[in-house]
């Protein structure tokens, strides 16, 4: 496998390493993916540059949901959620030194003060910007005005408490309405979730807010495609589908890793994967069935179940949280606000510019 060329802040040594597959699969995709190391405190963007896989990676505080919406990319951390945005037309003169090295270039341009929710999925609906919120077991949206706003809590939750009370891990809108919910179990008990058995996972069906299945090993990344919710069963490494009328459901593949992230491109499905150490018993199933785990991103053929490309990290990461596509976008480009460079770039409808401090 070769090594991607890389750009990192703020960041310890990192070995990381994309499989032949993987990079032909870049090379014919044309876009990028943007995915969340929980632990390791990044957001990364892996690219295409007509010839090797590249990795920028940026220090953030706990980062975990990440969604692009066009030519946003929003991002959850560990009290905030921020909005990126793309101003193409500072892309090309980012790399100074050599230009036309990227063709999108995302600045922030909002951020939401939640609190410290474990905020996770990221979603929209009809009107509004969603987000599932674990520390009050509900899915809420953004507010002007409080941390949150809630607009769906499942049928067996009480009462609203910052009490985490199932772990609610993902949600996904179908035709701009909540649809469905996944959770580590159906508990009411504060922190129940803990206490649960990993088989506990549960799949909502929010539109009618009743449990459609049970019997889940920490289910996560619920996404609709294709007319059907996929979804990944993460404690046992398994990307499952659910045809929606009947609830018949299948295991597409299984992984060699915790499971958590998942987006699509064609008869593709792209997932994170993250380690599953040595003394962890809870994933014993995954560890039964590989020899050794990865922590990076795979990309499976939906159609036979294969894995026909592999993106991992030797060192310097162990988990990935969430990952999302970037169609049409070899290499882009992101600054945070803690990065001098970010005040640098100043843009208003039509026009961009790289500017110098007078300091």
């Amino acid at each position: 496998m070769e090594k991607p060329n890389q750009e990192v802040s703020g960041s310890p040594s990192v070995h990381c390493e994309a499989s032949d597959g993987f990079k032909q699969w870049m090379a014919n995709y044309g876009g990028s993916i943007v995915f969340t190391t929980r632990r390791s405190g990044k957001l990364c963007l892996l690219g295409w540059d007509g010839r090797v896989v590249t990795l920028l990676q940026r220090q953030m505080d706990l980062p975990m949901g990440v969604r692009v919406f066009r030519d946003q990319i929003l991002v959850s951390t560990r009290c905030e959620i921020t909005q990126f945005a793309d101003a193409p037309l500072l892309a090309h003169d980012y790399n100074m030194k050599l230009r036309g090295e990227y063709d999108a270039c995302y600045l922030p341009r909002a951020a939401w003060y939640v609190g410290e929710l474990g905020t996770g999925d990221i979603l929209r609906d009809k009107d509004d910007l969603l987000f599932v919120n674990p520390r009050f077991s509900c899915v809420a949206r953004p507010s002007f005005k409080y941390n949150f706003e809630p607009v769906w809590k499942p049928a067996f939750i009480s009462d609203l408490a910052p009490e985490d009370r199932c772990f609610l891990s993902g949600a996904v809108s179908v035709e701009g309405q909540l649809a469905y919910v996944t959770a580590y179990c159906a508990s009411n008990e504060p922190f129940g979730w803990r206490r649960s058995a990993m088989s506990d996972g549960v799949l909502i069906d929010a539109r009618k807010n009743e449990i459609i299945m049970d019997g889940l090993m920490r289910p996560h990344s619920p996404t609709w495609y294709k007319e059907c919710l996929w979804f990944l069963n993460s404690a046992r490494g398994q990307l499952c589908v659910m045809h929606p009328g009947t609830c018949e459901t299948k295991t597409v593949s299984y992984l060699p890793g915790i499971a958590r992230g998942l987006a699509f491109w064609g008869n593709y499905a792209v997932v994170g994967l993250s380690l599953v150490s040595p003394n962890a018993e809870n994933y014993s199933q995954i560890r039964k069935m590989n020899n050794q785990t990865h922590c990076g991103v795979v990309v499976i053929n939906i159609l036979t179940g294969a894995v026909e490309g592999m993106f991992t990290f030797e060192q310097g990461c162990e988990e990935v949280f969430d990952l999302d596509l970037i169609p049409g976008t070899h290499r882009a480009a992101l600054l945070t606000p803690n990065q001098p460079k970010c005040y640098d770039a100043l843009t208003m409808e039509n026009l961009a510019w790289w500017v110098q401090s007078n300091d």
